[in-house]
């Protein structure tokens, strides 16, 4: 059974002028335990329908289910707090929490606090790969692959089954940015998540299990 699906989605908003669509009969599903590439050229809607997938908004008509159920249905400030998280290209970090803080802030809003918070995010960063020394620097004082790590280890922190990267090697080099793709690949084959990712990049994209590509508002695959 997928745990997201995408039924004949339409998505369309008011501009000044017009309406415009950017959404048109949208359906695709993802399964645990695997890793899936959105690709497509700038404006086809690929950061729409991920977002749509992430309950930040609600299509204009079809549905999306997230274990058989709508997430027109569910409590959707939950379901960002505990089903899904996202990882940004521009990392999203809050400026005056150190590693350690950022991570361990989506277990505070599921009100786990404390030193079982703390010490669950220490076993994230190291998860991910980042040392000791770390947990106390600030995202100013990180490099850009260490603040993308950071990012996914607080993805981690809510034990999201879902798990969405808009263009997460954007901001990154070459090194840096295999070694995030490194990390999702392992996060869906290895911890059985459901990964998604948006990418320019046809390199990352031929790693995906699944690839679907956007065109004019409309999903192929």
């Amino acid at each position: 059974m997928s745990v997201l699906a995408v039924s004949d989605v339409k998505y369309a908003y008011q501009s000044r002028y017009r309406v415009v669509n950017v959404l048109n009969d949208v359906s695709c599903s993802f399964e645990m335990g695997k890793f899936y590439a959105i690709v497509g050229k700038s404006g086809s809607g690929k950061t729409t329908l991920l977002s749509l997938l992430a309950g930040l908004d609600l299509p204009v008509s079809g549905d999306i289910f997230y274990e058989g159920s709508s997430l027109k249905e569910l409590n959707r400030d939950q379901y960002r707090r505990q089903e899904v998280s996202v990882i940004y290209q521009a990392f999203h970090l809050f400026p005056l929490l150190n590693a350690l803080e950022n991570v361990m802030y989506p277990m505070e809003l599921n009100h786990k606090k404390g030193k079982e918070a703390a010490q669950t995010a220490k076993e994230l960063l190291r998860r991910v790969g980042l040392p000791e020394s770390i947990e106390k620097q600030l995202p100013a004082r990180m490099s850009g692959g260490e603040q993308q790590r950071v990012a996914i280890a607080r993805a981690l922190a809510s034990q999201a089954k879902v798990i969405l990267a808009d263009e997460p090697t954007g901001n990154l080099d070459s090194e840096n940015g295999q070694n995030i793709v490194e990390i999702l690949l392992a996060l869906a084959h290895e911890e059985g998540k459901c990964v998604i990712i948006i990418t320019h990049d046809e390199e990352i994209a031929g790693k995906a299990d699944v690839v679907y590509t956007m065109r004019d508002g409309r999903l192929d695959n």
